[in-house]
């Protein structure tokens, strides 16, 4: 009877389960659509930044197009206005030429910033990396004359 129409609805026959299997089965699909998000843009997803006013989702996919599939290109809106950059993202992994390509490449009278992007919350623990290795990098530094 699962996924039969009656008078026009779908209806959804299963065991019955406590709530604590039913959250657990939930939650393992959730995980599965994720993996397979991930997995359909496995390819370069790209930072661009220093974009034009005038620079639209079309702009960007023309531009970049020479360097491969594109699966999407975006740029960031915020009412209605573009905040100056926005992502490319890319079927294949060899598209990661575009990076030096483009970089520094004039679009609209600006000149683009192109760049890997990163994943969200990674950027703050990158940093954060950095700045431990500049630290360390410092005391390892004999002091200078007194």
């Amino acid at each position: 009877m699962n996924g039969k129409d009656i008078s026009g609805k779908v209806i959804s026959v299963g065991c019955a389960q406590k709530t604590v299997e039913q959250q657990a089965e939930l939650k393992w699909k959730f995980e599965q659509l994720k993996q397979e998000r991930i997995s359909r843009y496995q390819g370069v997803n790209l930072y661009i930044k220093n974009l034009d006013d005038t620079v639209g989702d079309e702009n960007l996919r023309k531009e970049f197009s020479p360097f491969g599939s594109i699966t999407s290109a975006k740029v960031m809106l915020e009412d209605g206005r573009s905040k100056g950059f926005g992502f490319v993202c890319f079927s294949s992994p060899e598209a990661i030429k575009a990076v030096t390509k483009m970089n520094g490449c004039v679009m609209s009278s600006k000149p683009l910033y192109v760049a890997l992007a990163r994943r969200r919350g990674k950027g703050s623990a990158y940093l954060t990396d950095q700045d431990m290795q500049w630290v360390a990098g410092k005391r390892a530094l004999p002091a200078g004359p007194s």
